[in-house]
């Protein structure tokens, strides 16, 4: 009987000293690296119906609506200037009139608006839409799904739901959500008790979101899309990856994550992210998020 063959991983040797070669492992992925892969993997997102911004006369309680789909979030932060700014661009219609909405400034303030003269049909308004679109983000609207980021130009913000989107927990600042629920009785020992519900303690919590800058209410510029959540992964490990490199590519990334998450800094200027800490600090909020999708 001819003698069994040994696999092929045991038996190949090195051409240069007859040595085994040994096989190593493959390497597990990272909570983060998993995250993000799963986040690209979703698929498209079927998004909410589209809102008119609430900061217009034209909003809902006004009956105002997005007319079709010319609503965009645009955002924009450049460390250096100390810019961290939005805009928003919608078409609307109440009854037989159309308007193009804008609405800018920085992050986490109303800031200005301007609303167009109505017209009787909803061309003038897209043309005016498409020309701002252009105008601010150096692309047009027909290509946006391959959008390109241009230096000095806001980039396109894959937001759904409402702005100042909350964070939906189940209490928050003693506000208990409500519904029916069955509660049994805890058999749990007091220092055990005691423990769970340092745990799951609210105000832990919020204090731990408010060191990421996320507020557990709002959301700067609304609720963010899976992918675009997996962009903010991908932008912090082109940070890993180069840092140390200068000064000024670490602002012009750090630049490229605000401007990808955005953050209210209020009117401080946004900080350079520039060590491994703040990386992964950065990685554990943008997972927050993502449970909050």
């Amino acid at each position: 009987m001819a003698p069994k063959r040994r696999a092929a991983s045991s038996t190949k040797a090195n051409k240069a000293g007859g040595k085994k070669v040994k096989q190593e492992p493959d390497t597990p992925k990272d909570a983060f690296t998993s995250a993000k892969e799963a986040l690209k993997a979703a698929g498209p997102e079927v998004k909410g119906k589209r809102k008119a911004d609430e900061h217009c006369l034209l909003s809902e309680q006004h009956s105002g609506r997005v007319y079709e789909d010319y609503d965009c979030m645009l955002n924009q932060t450049n460390i250096g200037n100390n810019n961290n700014k939005f805009y928003v661009i919608q078409v609307l219609h109440i009854d037989a009139s159309y308007y193009c909405w804008t609405r800018w400034g920085r992050v986490g303030e109303t800031g200005q608006s301007n609303l167009s003269d109505p017209s009787d049909s909803p061309d003038k308004a897209i043309k005016d839409f498409e020309k701002k679109f252009k105008d601010k983000t150096k692309n047009s609207w027909k290509e946006r799904d391959n959008f390109v980021s241009h230096p000095g130009k806001y980039t396109l913000i894959d937001v759904d739901g409402d702005q100042d989107a909350e964070v939906k927990v189940d209490s928050v600042d003693g506000m208990i959500v409500k519904g029916p629920r069955n509660i049994l009785p805890c058999t749990l020992d007091k220092p055990t008790q005691e423990l769970i519900q340092l745990i799951f303690s609210n105000d832990m919590f919020k204090e731990a979101m408010e060191c990421m800058n996320l507020d557990i209410k709002k959301m700067p510029l609304g609720k963010l899309s899976k992918l675009q959540i997996a962009k903010g992964f991908e932008v912090l490990e082109e940070i890993e990856g180069a840092m140390n490199a200068s000064r000024p590519k670490l602002e012009e990334l750090s630049s490229k994550f605000f401007t990808t998450i955005p953050h209210n800094f209020g009117r401080t200027r946004p900080p350079v992210i520039n060590t491994s800490g703040i990386v992964e600090q950065k990685k554990e909020m943008l997972l927050v998020r993502s449970i909050c999708t």
